[in-house]
């Protein structure tokens, strides 16, 4: 199988593999809408918001393996040349944002499916992100922030990381960064509005109000 041929092949797995809607299957099988529930999003936040934070968590476990499987599988197995594998990774996290299996193709907002690519295609970025993330998060008190912040700093931290090493950037690897972090804010704009009128609920975690 030649190189378009099989990276062609691996978009469309991630694409189809990232639209798999986890938390609506999983509500439907307790009879709970997540469009109509909560934040009306498919995320971990608004189904722990919803259904517990068990439930949570298992979402965004499965939304991180689904990142993490196309990406991975194209490497190992296939050794796509790292243009192909971005492709596949970026296909990936709007196929979770915009799920064809569902008629409102409202999906997820990518943070979980992103981070998955970001493990495969960038794993020294993993502990630095990590840590970001969950700073942010418990200084701010908003997920939404959190995760917007971590994607934007990435863009930085491979360059440093880069010029630290002595190594030239690789500029395809820069621009899916760039695309991927605007991709988050875009899927984030409601978001955005709410904090800009101060009507962004808090993280908590005991009620675990944040719309993620």
């Amino acid at each position: 199988m030649g190189v378009i041929l099989s990276t062609v092949a691996f978009c469309l797995f991630g694409f189809a593999l990232g639209g798999i809607p986890t938390s609506h299957l999983i509500a439907s099988r307790h009879h709970v809408d997540l469009h109509k529930s909560g934040s009306g999003n498919l995320g971990a936040t608004n189904m722990s918001r919803t259904l517990g934070w068990r439930l949570g968590v298992l979402v965004g476990v499965l939304d991180l393996l689904k990142g993490v499987l196309p990406s991975l599988l194209a490497l190992l197995f296939f050794a796509l040349p790292t243009p192909g594998l971005l492709f596949v990774g970026m296909l990936t996290i709007l196929g979770h944002i915009h799920t064809p299996y569902l008629p409102t193709h409202r999906g997820g907002k990518g943070v979980a499916t992103g981070a998955g690519v970001i493990a495969v295609l960038f794993p020294s970025a993993i502990l630095f992100g990590l840590v970001l993330f969950f700073s942010v998060a418990l200084i701010s008190r908003y997920i939404s922030v959190a995760s917007m912040t971590t994607y934007l700093l990435l863009i930085p931290y491979y360059l440093f990381r880069a010029l630290a090493l002595g190594l030239a950037p690789e500029y395809d690897k820069l621009a899916f960064l760039v695309m991927l972090s605007l991709v988050i804010i875009a899927a984030h704009k409601e978001n955005i509005t709410r904090l800009m009128h101060h009507t962004e609920p808090k993280f908590s975690f005991s009620s675990q109000k944040e719309d993620e």
